[in-house]
């Protein structure tokens, strides 16, 4: 059973924040296979087949015994064993204080759509239907 810390009402958000995170388990690193077979699973619906081919060559050289990924693989198992969380700091980081791009697009999952006027609540209700449903073909695609 999860037991969860109990806060005062005046406690700090920062306060709240370190109790959460000492209460949750470390984020483990997973193992390079799995990461490499789940990033050729998100290329597949992106790339045209000759593209994907190459990808998937790259990744197999990327991921042999005693190549780059078993090194790399190797530093950040070592990251995780010597701090609490091995990737939000690089994260933070990199996503939100070195990225000069806009946050909404480059690195929090968003849409962005050109302004539409719309009429009447019907002709919103109609686009939103149609968005979503194209949503969820992409997430199906992806999924397959």
């Amino acid at each position: 059973m999860l037991s969860l810390p109990l806060l005062s009402p005046q406690a700090s958000l920062q306060q709240q924040q370190q109790c959460w995170s000492s209460s949750a388990p470390p984020q483990p690193v997973p193992p390079l296979s799995l990461t490499l077979q789940r990033y050729l699973q998100a290329l597949e619906p992106l790339l045209p087949p000759d593209e994907l081919s190459h990808s998937r060559r790259m990744v197999q050289e990327f991921g042999r015994p005693g190549g780059l990924g078993s090194r790399l693989q190797k530093g950040l198992e070592i990251r995780a064993r010597h701090t609490r969380n091995w990737i939000t700091d690089w994260w933070v980081q990199w996503a939100y204080l070195e990225n000069r791009e806009p946050l909404a697009v480059h690195s929090n999952p968003a849409i962005s759509l050109p302004r539409r006027d719309f009429n009447d609540w019907r002709s919103q209700l109609v686009f939103a239907s149609k968005l979503i449903a194209a949503v969820l073909d992409f997430k199906a695609m992806v999924d397959r």
